[in-house]
């Protein structure tokens, strides 16, 4: 965008005549500055996305939060020295007890299949969490795992 200078003679207060220079766009608006910014309907509209993002990460980060603290109550039941010696009733204690300690609140151990496979001992972990967003519109996280217990 090229600007061209003019020189112009105007008085000022006292009546002395004074040199000013004007400078001109030459794209067609002679002497207008645009101005640059977002209007307030743009801001409104930005406001009104971030809210939308804003809130879909409320509700779907306490499901991951929550799903990957029943992963790790199973990798800590893993670990476990005593495992081959236990029964499917001692693993779904020791697991709904390290779930009281960590608020898991969606699914029971009891919940949690414990099942012998070729390789040894497998926790089928199934279960669906679902959030409702806003007025009839849910967010849905389905797990379906199955988690070897032997190490």
């Amino acid at each position: 965008m090229a600007t061209a200078a003019e020189s112009v003679t105007v008085s000022d207060k006292r009546g002395e005549r004074v040199m000013m220079k004007i400078s001109q766009q030459c794209n067609g608006q002679a002497g207008a500055n645009r101005q640059r910014g977002m209007t307030v309907i743009g801001m409104l509209l930005l406001i009104i996305v971030i809210a939308f993002i804003a809130l879909i990460g409320m509700k779907v980060v306490p499901m991951y939060i929550q799903y990957y603290s029943i992963k790790s109550t199973v990798e800590s039941i893993r670990k476990e020295p005593q495992l081959a010696q236990m029964s499917a009733q001692d693993i779904h204690n020791g697991i709904q007890k390290r779930f009281d300690i960590g608020y898991v609140e969606n699914i029971k151990a009891s919940d949690l299949k414990v099942r012998n496979d070729r390789s040894g001992r497998v926790i089928d972990l199934v279960y669906q969490d679902e959030r409702e967003l806003f007025y009839k519109l849910f967010v849905v996280l389905k797990v379906n795992e199955s988690i070897p217990l032997s190490p």
